[in-house]
C-alpha cells in the first residue's frame, strides 16, 4: 500500500469514527457526553438523562411507565430546562405540551385529556400566563376565560361556565385589580352584582 493510499485509508477510518462518535446518544446534542438511565425492576427503561462535559443536564431528559410507554420529554441546556416539554398518559395520549425558557414556562401551553380532546390553552412568558388563556370541560364546552396583561397580571374580563355552557360568574380585572363588574348568576338569571373601582368595593 503506497503512503497516497495510506492516508486516504485513514481519512476514511477517521471520518468513521467522527460519524459513529455523532450518533454514540441518538436524538441528542452532539456535545452530550454521557446518558445515565435507570430501570424498574421488571427490567423496562425508567428514566433517562443526559449530560455535557460540565455534568450538567443538557439534551432531552426521558422518562417512561413501567409498561416501557413514553411518559414525559423535556428538553435542557446546560442544566436548565429550555425549549421543549411533552407530558404523556400511560396510553399514549398526548398530556401536555409547552415551551420553556431559563427553568420557566416561555410560549405556547397546551393540556389535553386521555382522549385527546384540549383542556386548556394559553400562552407563558417568564413562567406567567399572558393573554387569553380559555380552559375546557370534558365535553369540550369552554368552562374558563381569562385574560393577562403582558406583564401576567389579572386584565380584561374573567369568566366561569358550568360544563354544560352556562354562565357561572364574570368578573373584570385591571393590572392585577378588581376594577368593574363582578356577576355571578344562577340558571341564567343574576343572583349577586358587585361593582369595583381600583380594588375597592363601591357598588354592591
Amino acid at each position: 500500500m503506497n503512503k497516497k493510499v495510506k492516508i486516504i485509508s485513514l481519512i476514511g477510518l477517521m471520518s468513521l469514527f467522527v460519524a459513529c462518535s455523532g450518533e454514540k446518544f441518538p436524538g441528542q446534542p452532539s456535545d452530550t457526553v454521557k446518558v445515565n438511565q435507570s430501570q424498574y425492576q421488571n427490567g423496562n427503561l425508567k428514566e433517562e438523562i443526559p449530560y455535557n462535559s460540565q455534568s450538567r443536564i443538557h439534551g432531552i431528559k426521558r422518562t417512561f411507565f413501567s409498561n416501557g410507554q413514553l411518559q414525559s420529554e423535556e428538553e435542557y441546556k446546560d442544566g436548565k430546562k429550555e425549549g421543549f416539554i411533552k407530558q404523556y398518559f400511560e396510553n399514549g395520549q398526548l398530556q401536555l405540551e409547552a415551551q420553556t425558557k431559563n427553568n420557566q414556562y416561555d410560549g405556547q401551553f397546551k393540556s389535553y385529556y386521555d382522549d385527546g380532546k384540549i383542556e386548556a390553552e394559553g400562552t407563558y412568558k417568564n413562567g406567567k400566563f399572558i393573554g387569553a388563556y380559555k380552559a375546557y370541560a370534558s365535553n369540550g364546552n369552554i368552562i374558563s376565560e381569562q385574560n393577562y396583561n403582558k406583564d401576567g397580571k389579572k386584565d380584561g374580563i374573567f369568566k366561569e361556565y358550568s360544563p354544560d355552557g352556562a354562565l357561572i360568574s364574570e368578573e373584570e380585572y385591571k393590572n392585577d385589580l378588581k376594577n368593574g363588574i363582578f356577576r355571578t348568576y344562577r340558571n341564567g338569571a343574576i343572583v349577586n352584582e358587585q361593582k369595583f373601582e381600583n380594588g375597592r368595593l363601591i357598588q354592591k
